[in-house]
């Protein structure tokens, strides 16, 4: 029945959430999902921890305390920029995130590192030309946005649906579309030929 439903990545923004709680959204967020209140076409396959004016330490801690409600809920977490962390053995952490500038400059022995630790390393792209260059460094899938009009993105003009069109036709890894993304227009992201999408503001403020 799942092969059906689209495929999920959340994005995580602490300070969407009532008082700045992340643990507390998240285990509402999953929670609802397992009871089927919410996201009922959907299958949540990721979460990435994406608080980006976090230090390392900060960051740290709070991996150590979401990692549990992933594991609870069955989700795969990701690491958002952070590859350099000091993670002990027992977080079985699935896959990375990085900018594409962060990545494209990556010294190449540090990236090779990244694709034997992670069975996913994702990368966000803006453009063809990235998306084609990061596939051929050993990214495993792309972030592509933002595709329809957002808040955080205000004044900028979205990128629309050709470019996932013409993403799919040159990229053999999935994509995920980002940005103004709900359960309305994911189908149509879908259609275009995106393997997944990607929420933050709807979910972050549930």
């Amino acid at each position: 029945m799942l092969e059906n439903k689209i495929k999920l990545n959340i994005i995580t923004n602490r300070k969407l959430c009532e008082n700045g709680n992340l643990e507390r959204q998240i285990e509402k967020i999953f929670s609802a999902y397992e009871k089927k209140i919410i996201l009922k076409n959907f299958e949540i396959v990721t979460l990435t921890l994406r608080e980006k004016d976090l230090d390392k330490n900060e960051y740290l801690n709070l991996v150590k305390k979401i990692y549990p409600i992933c594991e609870k809920y069955r989700i795969n977490l990701i690491l958002h920029q952070n590859y350099d962390l000091n993670l002990d053995e027992k977080y079985m952490v699935e896959g990375i995130h990085l900018s594409y500038d962060n990545f494209k400059s990556l010294n190449k022995n540090i990236r090779e590192e990244l694709i034997k630790k992670y069975k996913r390393i994702g990368v966000s792209i803006h453009s063809l030309d990235e998306a084609k260059e990061i596939e051929s460094l050993g990214a495993t899938y792309v972030v592509a946005g933002h595709i329809f009009k957002t808040d955080c993105k205000k004044g900028l003009e979205p990128r629309g649906l050709n470019f996932i069109k013409e993403l799919s036709s040159v990229l053999t890894i999935p994509i995920f579309a980002i940005g103004g993304i709900n359960k309305e227009n994911s189908n149509l992201v879908l259609n275009s030929g995106a393997f997944g999408v990607c929420m933050m503001s709807s979910l972050m403020e549930y």
